[in-house]
């Protein structure tokens, strides 16, 4: 890889970091739903240390065994285009739930709590498809440091989009029982 590759996707990066963090953001506001969804985990720190911590853990145990490669990024490619497809349907799915005229608040809360945590981890399965997409694209798996980094992202955001589809299952079941 060259210095310019470098330096473009560096900054590409950055703009993209910068403008999908910004508060109250016309185009998306990645900031108010990673906010939102911490905020599930308020009342019980040990689901969010198991949820966004052990991860890393896992991801290090999983980077001292092996790196990413193609083949992992293509089967990563096509689960995470599954999984999307299937985090847009629950929002639709949602969307008609918010449609009944159900006057329970906690139902409500648990109802927004869900569509935020499905948002969410849609956002976690885009954000990890193009990362994949990118690591695949430069196709550089020698082994290195910026290998180790990239792998453990990828290791990292897999693990906490699967530990996440699990508090949106639990989500499901109840609202499909007090429905």
């Amino acid at each position: 890889m060259n210095n310019a590759s470098i330096i473009l996707f560096i900054v590409g990066t950055v703009v993209l970091i910068f403008s999908f963090s910004l508060k109250m953001s016309n185009f998306l506001d990645v900031r108010s739903i990673f906010l939102e969804h911490f905020s599930v985990f308020k009342g019980n720190p040990l689901q969010l240390v198991s949820i966004f911590i052990v991860p890393v853990l896992f991801s290090i145990g999983i980077l001292n065994i092996r790196c990413v490669d193609s083949e992992i990024l293509n089967n990563l490619n096509i689960i995470l285009s599954i999984l999307i497809a299937m985090f847009f349907s629950t929002l639709s799915i949602l969307c008609a739930f918010a449609d009944k005229d159900n006057k329970n608040s906690k139902y409500k809360q648990l109802l927004k709590e869900t569509f935020n945590a499905t948002i969410f981890e849609a956002l976690v399965c885009l954000l990890l498809l193009f990362i994949s997409f990118v690591t695949l694209f430069i196709g550089e798996f020698k082994q290195s440091l910026y290998l180790q980094i990239i792998s453990g992202s990828i290791y990292y955001l897999a693990l906490v989009a699967v530990l996440n589809i699990l508090v949106i299952i639990k989500r499901l079941k109840v609202l499909f029982e007090n429905k």
